[in-house]
């Protein structure tokens, strides 16, 4: 008996032997169970897939509009007359002052900055940065009218060429060519620019600059960045704003027209029709003689 006492005793130690070594707390089972929910946080069936690996590029520009239900954003470039459209979703950080907003913090008219990456044969935003500061208080467009008696001004933006309202304060400051004018000013087809002001009513304006109006003589001197003869027309660089503007040359000479290329430094004399700018004379700069 107590052979077998003793021989009991040693098979029941060694079954919690067996069971302490199959399942040994904190192990085996453990990291089991903790591994399950990362593996299962990406749902192929809901959530977009990854990013690829790709370049990233940047685009800056100015949102002409925004597709909630396609996902897509339409940029036009600083300094460009075309459009990008740029693909969006649940991957896109979306960025303002630094700290991650929401996708209805999207707005037409603001300046953004896109870091883009080809998703396929798709342009895919990466991460859009808002300039809450340099956008939200500018526009330009072109005056369709203007009522005295409420201060009312109507303007067609340059961005959605729809006519949109605001309206001038006493203290609204209206200036042309660094001078100050007077709202008698505010003709119908004039081109303005709008500032509010960062903290100032969207719809009340601080300062109204007149850009051109209707009859009016401009002097362009700079490269040309576009041609094209078929519809008469020219993109130039202006070197005294840096800024690209389209000239019509219905009232040029065709003779004169075979000798206008891309690159060619000409001075053009244009007349502001209302709604846009007509050249009367053009002359070719001494630059194009140096040209190969």
């Amino acid at each position: 008996m107590r052979v077998s006492a003793w021989l009991l005793i040693s098979l029941m130690g060694a079954c919690l032997g067996v069971q302490a070594q199959s399942n040994p707390a904190g192990t085996s089972d453990a990291p089991a169970k903790a591994s399950t929910p990362a593996a299962t946080t990406y749902d192929p069936l809901l959530d977009p897939p990854p990013l690829p690996h790709a370049k990233v590029s940047l685009i800056g520009g100015t949102v002409t509009k925004i597709d909630p239900v396609m996902n897509e954003l339409i940029v036009r470039p600083f300094g460009d007359k075309g459009k990008t459209r740029i693909a969006f979703d649940t991957r896109t950080q979306i960025l303002a002052d630094g700290r991650p907003v929401s996708e209805s913090a999207l707005q037409n008219g603001q300046r953004v900055y896109v870091d883009t990456m080809l998703n396929g044969t798709t342009v895919f935003a990466k991460t859009i940065q808002i300039d809450a500061h340099g956008g939200a208080g500018s526009g330009r467009g072109q005056i369709v009218g203007y009522d005295p008696g409420s201060g009312e001004l109507t303007v067609r933006d340059e961005l959605s060429d729809q006519a949109m309202r605001f309206h001038l304060s006493p203290t609204t400051v209206v200036r042309s060519e660094g001078q100050t004018r007077t709202t008698a000013d505010l003709v119908p087809g004039s081109l303005v620019s709008l500032t509010f002001g960062a903290q100032d009513n969207r719809d009340v304006v601080r300062e109204v600059s007149l850009l051109a109006k209707p009859g009016s003589t401009f002097s362009f001197f700079g490269a040309i960045t576009y041609v094209d003869l078929s519809r008469k027309l020219l993109a130039l660089n202006n070197r005294n704003d840096d800024k690209n503007y389209e000239i019509h040359l219905t009232a040029i000479p065709r003779t004169m027209l075979r000798d206008l290329h891309e690159g060619t430094v000409v001075g053009i004399s244009a007349e502001f029709d209302g709604s846009q700018y007509v050249a009367r004379d053009v002359q070719f700069a001494q630059e194009k003689q140096q040209q190969p």
